[in-house]
C-alpha cells in the first residue's frame, strides 16, 4: 500500500487517507521539535541521577546513617531492584494509557522521590525511596525514546534519537559536577531542636530531583504521540496534534496542513494480530500479547542467541556498574593520609591500601554495625569528586567515539575490543601504586564497559528479526540490571575477604562476557519477520 501512496496526489490522500509516516513528514521540522528536545533533555538525565547519585553520597553519609560497607552496596543496588521489579508492568501500561501520561507522572514522582531522598532519616527509609525511584523511572525511561521518535518520520528517527541519547549523557557529567560543587561543602540546615540536620549531601540528593520535575511539568504543554493515537483508532485527536505541530513549525494556520484524512492504522494493526476491535486494549489483553511476543524468543532457533546475550549483558553490567558506583568510595579510601598506612607491611598498591582500610574497619560486617556508632566524620576532599567528574566526562566522550568506530569495525569487533581493554585494565589495577595510573585504570574500564553495554543492545538488534527485537532488547537490559544489582551487593562482601578477591570477581565476569561474545553470530536477516 505504501508504494501506491508514494504516487498519490493530495486529492488521493483526502480520499483514502495518509499513513503516519506521510502525515508526520508533512508537519516539517522546526520550533516544536527543538522545544520537545529541550524539554526532554533534563528528563532523560533521570537515569544517570537515579543510578549514580547514591554512590556520590556514600563517603559523606557514612557517619550520619551509620553505614557499613554492605549497606552501602544495598543503597547502590536498590534502584536496580526497583527497575527490575517493574520492568514488565510499564511496557504494558504505556501501551494501554499512552506515552504522555507515563512520562508526566513517572518523571514527576521520580523527581519527588529524589527530593525525599535528602530527607531520609535513616538507612531503611533511604533504601525505600531509592527502590521506589527505580520502580517508577523504569517506565518513563523506556517510554521517552518512543515518544520522541513518534514525532519524527521513520527516515529521520535514527539521527534524531542519536542526538537525544547524546544529550542525555550530559546528565552523567552534570551529576558528577553537582556532587563536586555541593557535597564537600560544610553547608548545614537545622530542623527542630537539632532533631534533623540537613547537610550538603542531603541537599545534593534533593537538587537531583529538580531538573526531572522541571521536565515533567513542561511535558504538560506537549501533546500525546500522534502515532500512538493513530494506532488506537483515535484519528481525530491525532489530526489535531499534527495540525498544531505543523502550525508551530511553519508559522502558518493549522488549516493549511496538507493532509486532510488519516489512514485507519488501528484496523490494519488489529487485522494483523487477528483482533477486530479498535478499542484500547485492556491490561489483560496487553499482558497476553506480551507473552505471545516473548514465546518465539524461547524457541530453539533463538533461545541460544538470547541466552548468550543474557549472560554477556549480566556480566558486563555487573562489572561496569559495580566499579562505576564504587568509584567515589574507593577514591576516598585511596585519599586517606599515608600515615594511616603501615608501608612496612607491603607495597603501597591499590589493593594494599584497600585491604588496609577494610582491616582497620574489621567490624564492618553484614551482621555487626556497632563500630559505626563511634564513626569519626572526616572532611571530604573535593579533588575526589573532581576525579569522578573527569571519569564521567571520559565515559561520555567514549560514547561519542564509539559511534564513530562502530561504523569502521562493526558491533561485535568493537565489543570484543572494549571488553579486552576492560579486562587488562581491571587486572592491572590490583598491583598499581601510581595515583595517576590508578585513576586511568579506573576510568578506562568504566568507559569501555559503558560502551560495551550499548553494543550488546546493538548486537541484539542485529541478530533478532524486527518482530522480536524490542522484546529481546528489553529482556536483555532487565537481566543486565539484575547483574548490576547483584554486583553491588556482592562486592562489599568480597571486600571483607580481600581487595584481590573482589577485583578478580570483576575480572572473571568480564572474561566470561569476552569469551561468550566469540560465539555470538555477527548478524542475521535483519528484516526477517
Amino acid at each position: 500500500m505504501s508504494t501506491k501512496l508514494d504516487h498519490k496526489s493530495k486529492e488521493s490522500f483526502e480520499e483514502d487517507g495518509a499513513d503516519f509516516d506521510k502525515a508526520i513528514t508533512a508537519v516539517g521540522y522546526g520550533k516544536f521539535h527543538y522545544l520537545l528536545l529541550f524539554i526532554l533533555i533534563p528528563a532523560t538525565w533521570s537515569s544517570f541521577f537515579d543510578t549514580s547519585n547514591m554512590s556520590m553520597i556514600l563517603p559523606a553519609a557514612e557517619c550520619d546513617l551509620q553505614l557499613t560497607l554492605f549497606q552501602k552496596g544495598i543503597l547502590n543496588a536498590a534502584v536496580y531492584a526497583g527497575m527490575v521489579s517493574s520492568a514488565f508492568i510499564w511496557g504494558f501500561m504505556a501501551d494501554v494509557t499512552g506515552r504522555r501520561k507515563i512520562l508526566i507522572y513517572g518523571f514527576f514522582f521520580d523527581g519527588v522521590c529524589n527530593i525525599l531522598n535528602g530527607f531520609s532519616p535513616n538507612f531503611a527509609v533511604l533504601v525505600f525511596f531509592k527502590y521506589m525511584s527505580g520502580f517508577i523511572i523504569s517506565g518513563p525511561y523506556a517510554t521517552v525514546t518512543s515518544y520522541y521518535a513518534e514525532f519524527h518520520s521513520i527516515k529521520d528517527r535514527p539521527k534524531k534519537l542519536l542526538g537525544l541519547n547524546a544529550m542525555s549523557f550530559i546528565g552523567n557529567i552534570l551529576n558528577s559536577g553537582l556532587a563536586w560543587l555541593i557535597i564537600p561543602q560544610a553547608w548545614l540546615l537545622v530542623f527542630g531542636d537539632d532533631v534533623f540536620l540537613y547537610k550538603s549531601w542531603r541537599i545534593y540528593l534533593s537538587i537531583c530531583g529538580l531538573p526531572i520535575i522541571f521536565g515533567s511539568l513542561c511535558l504538560f504543554f506537549f501533546p500525546e504521540s500522534p502515532q500512538f493515537l493513530m494506532s488506537k483508532g483515535r484519528n481525530d485527536e491525532a489530526m489535531e496534534v499534527l495540525k498544531k505541530v505543523y502550525s508551530m513549525n511553519s508559522g502558518l494556520p493549522s488549516e493549511n496542513y496538507p493532509i486532510k484524512l488519516l489512514e485507519n492504522e488501528a484496523v490494519e494493526m488489529h487485522d494483523k494480530s487477528n483482533i477486530g476491535s479498535t478499542e484500547p486494549k485492556s491490561f489483560s489483553t496487553t499482558l497476553c500479547e506480551g507473552f505471545r511476543q516473548m514465546k518465539p524468543l524461547f524457541a530453539s532457533s533463538y533461545f541460544i542467541k538470547l541466552s548468550l546475550l543474557f549472560v554477556i549483558q549480566f556480566c558486563t553490567m555487573l562489572s561496569n556498574n559495580t566499579l562505576r558506583l564504587w568509584q567515589p568510595q574507593l577514591l576516598v579510601i585511596l585519599d586517606q593520609p599515608t600515615d594511616e598506612t603501615d608501608l612496612s607491611l607491603g607495597p603501597n598498591t591499590f589493593c594494599y591500601i584497600i585491604n588496609n582500610f577494610t582491616s582497620n574497619k574489621a567490624n564492618y560486617s553484614i551482621s555487626d554495625i556497632d563500630n559505626v556508632a563511634d564513626c569519626v566524620e572526616k572532611p571530604l576532599n573535593d579533588s575526589t569528586y573532581l576525579r569522578v567528574l573527569i571519569i564521567s566526562a571520559a565515559v561520555t566522550l567514549s560514547m561519542f567515539m564509539a559511534a564513530f568506530f562502530v561504523n569502521l569495525f562493526g558491533n561485535k569487533k568493537l565489543l570484543l575490543g572494549t571488553l579486552f581493554a576492560s579486562l587488562i585494565s581491571v587486572t592491572l589495577l590490583i598491583w598499581t601504586s601510581n595515583t595517576i595510573l590508578i585513576l586511568i585504570l579506573m576510568c578506562l574500564p568504566v568507559s569501555m564497559m559503558c560502551t560495551a553495554t550499548i553494543l550488546v543492545v546493538n548486537v541484539a538488534v542485529e541478530i533478532f528479526p524486527t518482530t522480536l527485537r524490542t522484546m529481546a532488547v528489553s529482556l536483555t537490559m532487565m537481566v543486565g540490571r539484575v547483574g548490576a544489582l547483584s554486583g553491588n551487593v556482592m562486592f562489599p562482601v568480597l571486600l571483607q575477604y580481600g581487595c584481590i578477591e573482589a577485583v578478580i570477581f570483576l575480572v572473571a565476569m568480564v572474561l566470561v562476557a569476552l569469551v561468550l561474545i566469540i560465539f555470538v553470530p555477527t548478524s542475521n536477516n535483519k528484516e526477517k519477520s
